[in-house]
C-alpha cells in the first residue's frame, strides 16, 4: 500500500470511524444483502436494499463510497436514509464495493489502485444493472448515480462517458478534473448534476485547485462553480445560474449553504449545494461526522429529490 493512498484512506474517512448515529435511522421493510458476482474473472461484491413492496420498473439507485470505505460503510454514514426514501418512493439502492476501497475515476495520475490498475468499474457497473433487471425488472431509463469524494468523482465519470445510461447523477465533496489531469473520454451529451461541496473542504478545494491528502499533493480540479458551469455548458444552458440562501435551521450551526441553480426548459438542470463552513462530510440527519457539517441540507433528500424530477428520457 502506497503512503498517498493510506493517508487519503485515513484523510476520507476520519471523521466517519470517530463519529456516532445522531438518531436512530427510520425502521425500514425492505432486504438488505451483501451480493457477490464474477466480472471478468474478478470477484466483486456489493450491499443492495431492495423495499418489500417494490413496483415493477421502479428507479435504481447506485451509491458509490469515498476512498478508504465499503459499500456497507457508505450506508451507514448516509444515516440509511437512501433506504428510508427507497421505502417511500419505490426504487433499489445499491452500494458497490471498489476495488481494494478504491474506484477507477477520471483523474489522470491518480494513485489509487483502482486508477493504477486500469480496474473495469464500468463493467462491473453494466453487471449490476444487468442483475437487478433480472431479478427486480427495474426501469433501465431511470438510473441513477451518487457519490462521495473518489466516489463522487466515479459519479462524474458517468456523467461524461455514460450519458445514455444514466439519467443523473450526484457528486459530494468532488469537483471535476482540470482538462489536463482528465483521464476520460467525455461523449459531449447532456447530464442532469448535483454538487454538493463544503468551502472548508480540507481535501477538495472548493475555489479549485490542488487536491491534497496530507502531505500529498494528487491533482487540479475545477473551482464548485466552475464544475457547475462546465455541465451546464455541456447542457446548451446559457442563462445565468440563480442562486438562494437556504433557510438556516438550527442557530448554533456556523455553516450556512447557498444553492445555485442553472436551468433552462426542457434542458437538464445543473445544482449546486455550497455549504459554506462545510467539510468533507455527507450532510445528513442521522449521522454526525463531528465537525463541517451542515444541519440547513439533508444529502440523501435533495439527492433523491432532484433525481425524481428528472424527465425521463425517450
Amino acid at each position: 500500500m502506497n503512503a498517498p493512498r493510506v493517508r487519503f484512506a485515513v484523510m476520507a474517512f476520519a471523521c466517519a470511524a470517530a463519529s456516532v448515529a445522531v438518531s436512530a435511522a427510520a425502521a425500514q421493510s425492505g432486504t438488505i444483502a451483501r451480493r457477490a458476482m464474477s466480472v471478468k474473472g474478478m470477484d466483486r461484491t456489493y450491499v443492495q436494499y431492495v423495499p418489500r413492496n417494490l413496483k415493477p420498473n421502479s428507479p435504481l439507485l447506485f451509491v458509490f463510497h469515498g476512498s478508504g470505505g465499503d459499500g456497507q460503510g457508505m450506508r451507514e454514514i448516509t444515516g440509511e436514509e437512501f433506504d428510508t426514501l427507497a421505502d417511500a418512493n419505490s426504487f433499489i439502492v445499491v452500494y458497490p464495493d471498489g476495488f481494494q476501497t478504491t474506484w477507477n475515476d477520471c483523474r489522470k495520475g491518480s494513485p489509487q489502485p483502482a486508477r493504477q490498475m486500469n480496474i473495469d468499474d464500468k463493467s462491473f457497473i453494466d453487471a449490476m444493472i444487468e442483475k437487478q433487471a433480472a431479478d427486480n425488472r427495474i426501469d433501465k431509463k431511470r438510473i441513477f448515480a451518487a457519490g462521495w469524494s473518489n466516489g463522487g468523482q466515479l459519479a462524474y465519470r458517468l456523467a461524461l462517458e455514460r450519458p445514455e445510461q444514466f439519467a443523473a447523477v450526484a457528486s459530494i465533496s468532488a469537483s471535476r478534473p482540470t482538462d489536463e489531469n482528465l483521464a476520460c473520454t467525455p461523449t459531449g451529451k447532456p447530464m442532469a448534476v448535483m454538487i454538493i461541496n463544503g468551502t472548508a473542504d480540507p481535501i477538495n478545494p472548493f475555489n479549485g485547485g490542488m487536491v491534497r491528502i496530507g502531505l500529498s499533493s494528487l491533482i487540479t480540479v475545477f473551482s464548485s462553480r466552475e464544475t457547475g458551469q462546465n455541465f451546464a455548458r455541456l447542457n446548451g444552458i446559457t442563462a445565468q445560474p440563480v442562486t438562494t440562501r437556504l433557510p438556516h435551521r438550527t442557530p448554533s450551526d456556523p455553516t450556512s449553504v447557498d444553492q445555485i441553480t442553472w436551468s433552462e426548459p426542457g434542458k437538464p438542470p445543473v445544482v449546486l449545494y455550497g455549504v459554506n463552513g462545510g467539510s468533507h462530510v455527507v450532510p445528513n440527519r442521522n449521522f454526525d461526522f463531528g465537525g463541517g457539517q451542515t444541519r440547513d441540507l439533508d444529502a440523501p433528500v435533495v439527492i433523491w429529490d432532484f433525481f425524481s424530477k428528472v424527465p425521463i428520457r425517450e
